[in-house]
């Protein structure tokens, strides 16, 4: 299983690397500086929302999850993922009020959402011995025998009552 876990994390790294850094970091810092796009587009809060959200979810988490510290790296890719169709509904809106057709820049990070789906198959791949650990001893508790009033592994004994001594 290690040998798959490198692998994945191999393309997730390539994947960070293409989208998270350049489509992730150049681009929103090319349409905030060059003259790409309308003046209120690159002023617009989303290209730093989306640079921001590159920097700190995306390659942060896949720096985490080099660590091995998938869960937390999990957490951090959701929050990006979230974040990442946030982002896409925004400019959606802000191209459709404009009437222009889609030419939005948006598309070209959506793909890092496929970072997500990688972090959490090497989450599940790593942590599958544990996982498998948890479904057991939960259906043995499932099946576990309550415990019987009839008797049985449970059963009460009454003590005898102790007779007094004086009185026949």
């Amino acid at each position: 299983m290690k040998i798959v876990i490198n692998i994945l994390k191999a393309v997730e790294l390539i994947i960070t690397s293409i989208w998270g850094i350049i489509f992730g970091i150049l681009t929103p810092i090319a349409l905030m500086g060059g003259g790409l796009v309308d003046e209120t587009i690159a002023n617009h809060f989303v290209l730093k929302l989306w640079l921001i959200n590159s920097v700190v979810f995306y390659i942060t988490g896949t720096v985490i999850v080099m660590l091995k510290h998938y869960k937390i790296a999990l957490c951090f890719h959701t929050v990006g993922m979230i974040i990442s169709i946030v982002i896409y509904g925004i400019f959606r809106g802000i191209y459709s009020e404009r009437g222009i057709a889609e030419q939005s820049p948006a598309q070209l990070y959506m793909p890092i959402i496929f970072v997500f789906f990688l972090t959490l198959a090497i989450a599940i791949i790593a942590n599958r011995d544990k996982i498998k650990e948890h479904l057991n001893s939960s259906r043995e508790k499932k099946y576990e025998a309550a415990p019987s009033v009839l008797g049985g592994e449970y059963s009460m004994e009454i003590p005898e009552k102790k007779k007094r001594k004086g009185k026949k």
